[in-house]
């Protein structure tokens, strides 16, 4: 067994570096990010609503400064696109106005991330995105994807498909405004009767909105990497809540630019915890069986690896959803119980050594390492709370590549 394992850029959430809602500001925590040694972000899709809406970014729209000061280029205005049929570039103005100039008459046609917006609203959410593109270039960020994009699949009518699939073209722009080629969405948590687990239709949506992509990519062609979609199936997810599942829908759409997302909370959440049990460990663990099958996976169609590790609950919750509590219990201990790698001393107790040596060393995954911790600590107000994350986002990743290192050199 190779004991060189390369190095792979290391990432983190923006979220994960403190809640918007408590006043940490997308741009400090971006700044925090940088200054901990990072490599790499996943921009949380509120954290962009919250940035386009904020009077900071008033400030530089008003100014036409797009661009932040200290940016050595325009590359984010200039490569961003919004569709058109326009080859002309964008300029700063022109990725406002392309967002803006649609007809008055369309307004309820026009979608964000969340449902029917106006463009307005649109063009507000491009040009901080153009803005936010800009500022990661220039701490030397890579902007990993965009995320998350809910319940964007398996809808039983035709109407709500086609509504997900119009939150989902509307990315697009964002992304290319954001630098990024990836968009993630995770698996449906909308119970039946309202949506459908069947895989192959499920399969037919992410090819569907793949094929949207691609389209978008070759009509715009202001950036040579096609657009990607990335599909994770989420512990609590109401069809699929393995990776086993999610890839099962990957590999049916069958096509080059839709890829899994390997989670290892979400993973090792379902099949080694159980926040219902008086240990969190579950009565049957499924989670060996699961990390002997991560190489059946290609490696290429690994589009990212998030990792996180948690904590156990002080006493074991109600399984949920229930006639009392209607959101998953594994929902609710993901949203405030998540650790960052190796914090072991905080309470830390699932294999993630184990799942990252699945996913690299047999697997072959060499794409980047990407922290996603949800806790009640980002929630603090303190001034201090994007660099104490970012920096043990850093540690976390640090101690948990010399761990799977080491187990390069047992085997």
């Amino acid at each position: 067994m190779d004991a060189t394992l390369p190095r792979p850029a290391f990432g983190m959430f923006t979220h994960s570096a403190g809640a918007h809602v408590a006043g940490h500001s997308l741009t400090t925590k971006l700044r925090a990010i940088a200054a901990s040694g990072l490599d790499a972000v996943e921009i949380f899709q509120d954290d962009l609503d919250a940035f386009a809406k904020s009077p900071e970014f008033q400030i530089y729209n008003t100014r036409d400064a797009l661009t932040p000061p200290d940016s050595p280029t325009s590359r984010r205005a200039s490569d961003s696109s919004s569709q058109s049929s326009s080859s002309a570039p964008l300029t700063k103005a022109g990725l406002r106005g392309e967002a803006k100039g649609r007809s008055s008459t369309s307004e309820t046609a026009i979608f964000n991330a969340h449902g029917p917006c106006t463009s307005a609203e649109l063009a507000q959410e491009v040009a901080a995105a153009a803005y936010i593109g800009d500022l990661c270039a220039s701490l030397g960020l890579q902007v990993l994807n965009l995320q998350p994009l809910r319940d964007v699949e398996g809808w039983s009518s035709a109407e709500d498909q086609a509504a997900a699939d119009a939150r989902v073209r509307s990315r697009f722009p964002i992304m290319r405004a954001l630098g990024t080629d990836l968009l993630l969405c995770c698996s449906n948590n909308q119970p039946s009767p309202r949506t459908t687990g069947d895989a192959h239709r499920i399969a037919q949506d992410l090819a569907r909105m793949a094929d949207e992509a691609k389209t978008f990519s070759e009509t715009i062609g202001q950036d040579s990497r096609p657009l990607r979609i990335a599909y994770e199936g989420l512990s609590w997810g109401a069809h699929h809540d393995t990776w086993q599942g999610a890839w099962q829908c990957v590999e049916l759409a069958n096509r080059d630019n839709v890829g899994l997302v390997l989670d290892s909370f979400n993973t090792l959440g379902r099949e080694f915890a159980d926040p219902c049990c008086a240990n969190g460990v579950s009565a049957d663990p499924t989670w060996r069986e699961s990390l002997a099958r991560i190489p059946t996976v290609p490696a290429e169609k690994i589009f990212l690896v998030q990792i996180g590790d948690a904590r156990r609950v002080p006493a074991p919750l109600e399984p949920s959803p229930n006639g009392k509590e209607p959101r998953p219990s594994r929902m609710i201990w993901s949203r405030s119980h998540r650790l960052f790698p190796g914090e072991i001393a905080k309470g830390a107790f699932m294999p993630t050594v184990e799942f990252m040596h699945a996913v690299v060393v047999q697997a072959g995954y060499r794409g980047p390492w990407s922290v996603e911790v949800f806790n009640d600590s980002l929630s603090d107000e303190a001034s201090n709370v994007p660099s104490l994350h970012a920096n043990r986002a850093k540690a976390g990743l640090e101690w948990l590549f010399a761990q799977v290192l080491a187990t390069c050199s047992q085997a």
